[in-house]
């Protein structure tokens, strides 16, 4: 968001979990303004174990429409010829836990009307994507959470299950990446063994859910954060859960916390028998989990954050251990960075000394590599600016700063992929980095990978977020957006330039509506098709080849190449060319000019370059060169916006099937849904809307098969929704006319406890209206009313249980009861009623713990035995509180009472409703 349109407010440095596995960062302010979600936005929530084992998409807000269907990418083998370090091993692999958009609490959404949102743009290192968010759940007021007030204060309730957002897990796997979803134990008043319910056959009903969840929103697998002790009896059964899963095909990656002897919360700095058999068990099946996050202090030397080492004797003994259980140290043991506390200058022993993992002999990594936090680039960019209480990380014209940072971590401080040196001295105070000493980047690491293959290839540079949308070079929508679904494949080194002069400079370029930073000149003019567009600029003095795609294109007989350029400069003698790496001839570049490319443009232009010359060869890298032939251009600019590698065949689709309004609200809000096409064929819808003098305002896309639209103009008289197939191409649109003049207005809807109170604007009254009731939280009653004419009014008397999430249609009817248009809304029946406490209690030692509730909108428990009330040991703002908070308390710790001794609890809701006491004597 602008920095005008936001009051700055003070956020706090705050741990995300319980030490060691922790990120020191900032929250998220809530959206604002224009961005704030909206009534009937599809919004994601965490998710307790008790909501994890009733689970239903039925009941499941936003369910459908939070569902991620772009089918995981296969990556082309590795060519270590072309890759920036070639002696570097593509078997050791990358597991990223990092956040998404952003770190606001209260739910993540897939795409929004905000530009300054966090968009992962290094996917071509990564195997593993694992969302580390945290949320509240469902139905947790909004106004419980101030995100000025400090960490240990926050009386609400997180989720033990945190989905991937659908929108990165579609990115991930357009890239070939696996998206994670997170398991956190503890949660306050969540114990870990809620998740290990057996059925008497030895089932778990939780883990059959947990394959369900995955498999329904389309991600691959959950990360186990376990960071609390676990009981020796619940040991086997805790391996008996996850086993279930991976025998599933559900891929799970276990935090190396516990030993198998007495389940004791012990982090270790390598391997060791008792932990190791969490991830092989052979007496219990094999495979326990996939894969084991290793503790940060490998490479400590007294395996603990406590000083430097070069002793390589804790990553050794990690690799010995594994071997002697069989298992592979690069496929299955993932040594842990802890990016957030480390970042740049070495702040957390797992990014000082990281080449302690580094083979002696090879150079490679003897463990595969997982990072914590690695969104801190942007989380904790006003504390590393010096000033936490400002929220620039959350301005329009910082996103820039976040841009650079993220690419100093993932391709070395100096920003080339090529650098393998540590940087001693180096800083970046202009993006807050005031000491990058010890990090040399991921790509020192990891190799770069890549999904582009066949013989078609497009991309339109598009990062996934803009100031404004562009088609073919002119503004389609002038607001602010964020999609990742659109993201294009970005490339694959940020930025390898090779010249014997001046290097140029490359940046992804979003226009003049946001401040790009001094380090760049160019001049901003945004994006060809998406929000932006890869610009080159600076002073050409020798040929610069920028290499930009690790590729396994296939070249055919009917292939051809186009690039479309912006050049702003002044004419002059240069040069762009197409520049090839061939797999045949991996050393050699083959360059294509692009005539007349020197001269300046008005605008984008499109040259195509035949590529038949080169049948049956195959294209390792795809790259382009700017020559200044033999002189010096100062200020030399080309912006690039469309880089496209055919094979002559049309791959236009078909024009969509099945496109309706699925649901227009009184919001001004709508839902549109249509007939998914498979992934081969459509690889992106695009909305569009026809405003009624003519033009035509892009409005969102995505691989799926429903979208959501916050604010519909009044001028919009058509939806239009095109398939755009593998070589970006569009097919015809599917067309939805709206008919203004015989919408229904004025409609305003209120509950009461009889059901509704409804009423609608006077010039609809010559018609008759009807209501239709249905609920959309597994109450499967419906209701209809039909109102006559000349009515501007009516009840609707439906009975009201608790709170019931409902979808309530209008519409007005014609002479033959023809509906002539509908209206929606939702809402919540109004809440009368609090639901009982429906558990129990068991003792565990000398202590009493009452099961959790499975009422969804419990807030404060009230607990007595024989009469007296029992206080919670935990005060709340300083307080002593007659009640256990939701989120806040445990709810274990009292102690036993006498056998007979007669437990009463009371639910009290959000809305301040009391429940039943329910009664259990103690036995």
């Amino acid at each position: 968001m602008n920095k005008k349109n936001i009051a700055l407010a003070t956020t706090l440095t705050m741990a995300l979990t319980i030490s060691p596995l922790q990120v020191f960062a900032g929250d998220s302010m809530p959206p604002t303004g224009d961005a704030a979600f909206g009534k009937n936005q599809p919004i994601t929530h965490g998710y307790r174990a008790v909501d994890i084992e009733n689970w239903s998409p039925e009941t499941d807000p936003d369910a459908e429409r939070l569902r991620a269907h772009v089918p995981l990418q296969e990556r082309n083998q590795a060519f270590a010829a072309t890759q920036a370090n070639p002696k570097l091993s593509p078997e050791t692999e990358f597991f990223n836990l990092t956040g998404d958009y952003d770190f606001y609490f209260f739910g993540a959404t897939p795409y929004n009307n905000e530009f300054s949102n966090y968009l992962y743009n290094f996917w071509q290192y990564t195997d593993y994507y694992g969302g580390w968010h945290g949320q509240a759940t469902e139905d947790v007021p909004n106004g419980l959470y101030d995100p000025t007030e400090s960490w240990e204060k926050r009386a609400f309730e997180f989720g033990v299950l945190d989905l991937p957002n659908p929108a990165y897990t579609n990115a991930a796997h357009k890239n070939g990446v696996k998206s994670i979803g997170t398991i956190f134990i503890p949660r306050v008043g969540q114990p870990y063994d809620i998740l290990l319910k057996q059925r008497e056959d030895g089932t778990f009903p939780v883990a059959e859910k947990l394959i369900e969840i995955k498999e329904y929103f389309g991600f691959d697998g959950y990360f186990f954060n376990q960071e609390t002790s676990i009981k020796p009896e619940h040991i086997k059964k805790y391996k008996a859960f996850t086993n279930t899963l991976v025998d599933a095909g559900v891929y799970t990656q276990w935090y190396d916390t516990v030993d198998d002897q007495q389940g004791k919360l012990t982090y270790q700095p390598s391997l060791i028998p008792s932990h190791s058999s969490f991830i092989r068990d052979d007496e219990m099946g094999g495979t326990i989990n996939n894969s084991v996050f290793m503790n940060y202090n490998w490479n400590s030397p007294d395996g603990w954050n406590n000083g430097d080492s070069t002793d390589q004797k804790y990553i050794k003994k990690t690799v010995e251990e594994a071997k002697q259980r069989g298992i592979d140290p690069l496929k299955t043991v993932f040594s842990g960075v802890e990016a957030g506390m480390g970042s740049f200058g070495g702040a957390h022993n797992s990014t000082r000394n990281i080449d302690v993992i580094l083979d002696e002999e090879t150079g490679n990594p003897l463990t595969s590599i997982a990072t914590l936090g690695g969104n801190f680039v942007q989380s904790a960019l006003d504390e590393h600016l010096g000033d936490a209480s400002k929220y620039l990380r959350g301005d329009d014209d910082h996103q820039w700063m976040i841009a650079e940072r993220e690419r100093m971590w993932y391709t070395s401080v100096k920003i080339d992929p090529t650098v393998t040196e540590e940087q001693k001295g180096y800083a970046r105070p202009d993006v807050g980095v005031q000491d990058a000493s010890e990090w040399t980047g991921i790509s020192r690491y990891i190799t770069e990978r890549s999904v582009i293959d066949d013989s078609t290839f497009v991309t339109n540079f598009n990062t996934g977020h803009g100031m404004k949308y562009y088609m073919n070079g002119k503004v389609s929508n002038d607001e602010e957006w964020t999609n990742i679904n659109l993201q294009d494949i970005l490339p694959t080194w940020q930025w390898w330039i090779d010249t014997k002069g001046t290097k140029l400079q490359a940046d992804f370029d979003y226009g003049d509506a946001v401040e790009k930073g001094d380090k760049f000149t160019y001049q901003s003019i945004g994006g060809y098709k998406g929000g932006s567009s890869l610009v080159v600029n600076g002073s050409l003095d020798a040929k610069n080849f920028l290499r930009l795609y690790k590729t396994d294109l296939d070249i055919k007989s009917t292939s051809a190449a186009s690039i479309t350029y912006n050049k702003t400069s002044a004419n002059d003698r240069s040069e762009i060319q197409l520049g090839m790496i061939f797999k045949d001839a991996p050393d050699q570049i083959e360059y294509i000019t692009v005539p007349n490319s020197g001269k300046k443009t008005k605008g984008y232009v499109t040259t195509e370059l035949d590529l038949s010359a080169y049948v049956d060869r195959e294209i390792a890298v795809l790259g382009l060169a700017f020559d200044p032939k033999g002189e010096t251009v100062s200020g030399y600019q080309v912006n690039i916006g469309e880089l496209k590698v055919t094979d002559g065949q049309d791959y236009t689709p078909s024009k969509p099937s099945g496109f309706e309004i699925d649901n227009r609200f009184l919001t001004d809000e709508i839902n549109v849904v249509w007939d998914r096409e498979e992934y081969s064929k459509v690889q992106q819808y695009h909305l569009y809307a026809q405003l009624n003098n003519g033009k035509e305002v892009f409005l969102g896309g995505i691989y799926g098969d429903n979208f959501y639209v916050k604010n519909l103009d009044k001028h919009v008289v058509a939806l239009k929704l095109t398939a755009v197939g593998p070589d970006h191409t569009e097919s015809e649109p599917a067309i939805i006319q709206l008919d203004r003049k015989n919408l229904i207005s004025n409609v305003k809807v209120k509950e009461v406890s009889e059901g509704f109170d409804i009423s609608w604007g006077r010039e609809n009254r010559s018609s008759e209206i009807r209501f239709d009731l249905s609920f959309t939280d597994g109450r499967k009653d419906t209701y209809t009313k039909t109102v006559g004419k000349k009515l501007a009014s009516s009840k609707f008397e439906v009975p009201v249980k608790d709170d019931d999430r409902y979808l309530l249609k209008i519409s007005t009817l014609d002479a033959a009861g023809k509906v002539i248009d509908t209206v929606s809304t939702t809402g919540k029946m109004k809440d009368v009623y609090s639901e009982p406490f429906d558990g129990g209690y068991y003792i565990d030692g000398n202590k009493l713990r009452i099961d959790v509730p499975s009422s969804k909108d419990w807030w404060h428990m009230y607990v007595t035995i024989n009469g007296e009330a029992v206080k919670p040991a935990k005060k709340y703002n300083d307080m002593t509180t007659d009640y256990f908070i939701r989120g806040y308390h445990d709810l274990i710790g009292i102690t036993v009472p006498e056998m007979g001794s007669v437990i009463s609890i009371t639910l009290e809701d959000y809305e301040g409703n009391m429940s039943e006491a329910k009664y259990i004597t103690v036995e």
